[in-house]
């Protein structure tokens, strides 16, 4: 069963939960602290208590979803892992004290990537992850804030293949699929660098995405 993992991020109210909700056959985990607006499977994510809180809820969802629909989701939506870390920044700092608070942030992240590594990309369910960004004030580069080892080995781009980030310049949104102004990457050949967002098919994207893993993996010994 192959699956992928995907991040998705912009700004503050530049289109991420819009375009990810198209994604067919996906269930939305909403970690957002308000309702998720749009008509599609979604769980609301509202008590932080330790990583293992944040894994039961998303399995106990996915078995939700497979009694409703027969069939597990395709695709899960982690909408927004920015709101996932502070979460789970604020419990840890209440919780622990000194370097202890760094520990356990290191020790939950660790446990989180894992967890969609081995268990929803390890059963065929492909992942896409959505995060804010914000802009480095020293180096002036668009990241994806975290913190301690994960922040240093660059967050959230870091545990994925293929990015993509929605800017949104003189009223209008654009995707972008690669360069380096961007937190962008794809494993894709032939992909344009940019793409008006009315025009872009996520769905179709993650397709190709799909197809070009199922072919690579013919060449893995």
């Amino acid at each position: 069963m192959k699956a992928i993992k995907v991040l998705v991020s912009a700004y503050e109210a530049s289109g991420k939960t819009t375009i990810t909700s198209k994604i067919k056959d996906a269930l939305v985990i909403n970690f957002d602290r308000k309702e998720y607006g749009f008509n599609v499977p979604h769980a609301n994510f509202n008590n932080y208590e330790g990583m293992s809180s944040v894994i039961n809820f998303i399995n106990e969802k996915i078995n939700k979803y497979k009694d409703h629909f027969k069939a597990l989701p395709k695709v899960v939506v982690l909408d927004t892992v920015t709101q996932l870390y502070s979460a789970m920044a604020r419990y840890n700092g209440a919780k622990y004290t000194g370097f202890n608070i760094h520990s356990q942030n290191n020790a939950d992240t660790l446990d989180f990537n894992a967890y969609v590594e081995k268990i929803l990309i390890g059963n065929g369910i492909s992942v896409v992850i959505v995060a804010h960004t914000t802009v480095d004030p020293d180096s002036g580069r668009h990241i994806i804030p975290a913190s301690g080892q994960f922040s240093k080995a660059g967050s959230w781009l870091s545990v994925v293949n293929d990015a993509l980030f929605i800017e949104k310049a003189s009223g209008k949104l654009v995707v972008h699929l690669k360069g380096f102004k961007y937190p962008t990457r794809t494993t894709l050949k032939d992909v344009e660098d940019k793409i008006a967002i009315e025009d872009f098919d996520i769905n179709a994207y993650l397709d190709k995405l799909l197809a070009s893993k199922t072919e690579s993996e013919k060449f893995v010994l």
